[in-house]
């Protein structure tokens, strides 16, 4: 009787949920504006109705892994160490972006956890939400999109980075040990994406393709929770997976087969984390957040300013891109949930707002850009 009342809040919970994400998704759409928006409101004004369930909360957990994961099976590192320019458009970004903020923080009295945390939150790009933005602007064919994709792959490489130190940092037991772990962990399965295509190859091929999709999503899950045993992010793990399959024949293939699923765990993040954002704002989270919103402001429009002049673009790519790195998104969130168990309370309500309001000004600044451009002779 008792699971069969669990069962029953767990489905209306799950239809509920999806019936709010599909109405955010339908207004945001309407609006144009990217459906992550939609599903992250959908969330904030869901609260009176629903608080986070267990299924919802894997839900989104696999979607996490899975764009991850995409991520991983995408992301070729190597393009962009074979670029000086890229890499020094990377190091200025990451040096704006998260070691100022995070020397600011630690000056200011913050345990290290913690300020690493915040300036994790602060250093990422939405690649998400920024190129959907992008897109319905009509603005992919803009020369200075080359310079944003590129930012946002140096950004990637830097964050699984960044998440690898973040889960030896935010341990119960903290030691330099948690953090070689992490490195360790990141150093074999490196390794393994390199060693191990040809095998992942044989076994797809010996396999009924109607099983393609479930043995992927169970390597997936298989290395994420591996990770998280080992007291490491899961989507660390998840985006590691993604590199093993990075270099097989099957990729798009099964990235097509996927993708649902993906779409739909990435719906139930945004709408989850909508969900677990605090309504109200206390005076002091209110402050902290607008002074996060200004400062991350003022050191993307640097980034964007430098990496215009680097790639030597025109005055109106320029002035398009000053305001093309403010979107915070997925990586934010992440950074967000690994925290937690670190973050005070009030930290936690900045960060949370600073993200939502960096979505906000960074579509509007977004639209604006391009109308001010449109003006330059």
């Amino acid at each position: 009787m008792e699971w069969s009342g669990i069962l029953e809040r767990e489905l209306v919970g799950f239809a509920l949920a999806l019936v709010l994400i599909s109405v955010g998704g339908f207004f945001a759409r309407f609006l144009r504006l990217p459906l992550l928006l939609g599903y992250l409101f959908a969330g904030l004004l869901a609260q009176p109705l629903l608080r986070p369930f267990p299924s919802l909360v894997l839900l989104s957990s696999i979607g996490v892994m899975l764009l991850l994961f995409f991520l991983g099976m995408e992301f070729d590192w190597r393009r962009l160490l074979a670029s000086p320019r890229r890499l020094i458009i990377t190091a200025i970004d990451l040096a704006l972006n998260f070691l100022l903020p995070l020397l600011v923080l630690l000056l200011f009295g913050l345990p290290l956890p913690v300020s690493f945390i915040v300036a994790m939150v602060l250093y990422p790009t939405s690649s998400a939400v920024t190129i959907s933005a992008l897109l319905q602007l009509r603005r992919l064919a803009n020369p200075e999109t080359e310079t944003i994709v590129w930012v946002l792959v140096g950004e990637d490489l830097a964050i699984i980075i960044l998440i690898a130190i973040a889960s030896g940092l935010i341990g119960t037991d903290f030691s330099w040990t948690n953090i070689a772990t992490a490195f360790i962990f990141v150093g074999v399965m490196l390794v393994a994406s390199v060693t191990l295509t040809k095998l992942l190859e044989n076994l797809f091929e010996r396999i009924p393709a109607e099983l393609d999709s479930v043995l992927t999503l169970s390597i997936i899950v298989l290395v994420s929770a591996f990770a998280h045993l080992l007291h490491l992010s899961e989507a660390l793990g998840a985006f590691l997976a993604g590199l093993l399959f990075s270099g097989t024949r099957d990729r798009e293939e099964l990235e097509q087969r996927l993708n649902v699923l993906r779409e739909l765990g990435t719906a139930a993040f945004f709408f989850t984390f909508g969900l677990q954002s605090p309504f109200r704002i206390s005076l002091t989270g209110a402050i902290y957040g607008l002074g996060l919103l200004i400062f991350s402001v003022i050191t993307k429009t640097a980034t964007a300013w430098l990496s215009g002049i680097i790639d030597k673009l025109r005055r109106r790519a320029r002035i398009r891109l000053l305001s093309s790195l403010w979107i915070r998104g997925e990586f934010s969130i992440v950074a967000i949930f690994m925290g937690k168990n670190v973050l005070p309370s009030v930290w936690q309500e900045a960060l949370s707002w600073f993200v939502i309001a960096s979505i906000v000004s960074g579509l509007i600044a977004l639209a604006i850009a391009g109308k001010i451009a449109e003006r330059e002779q």
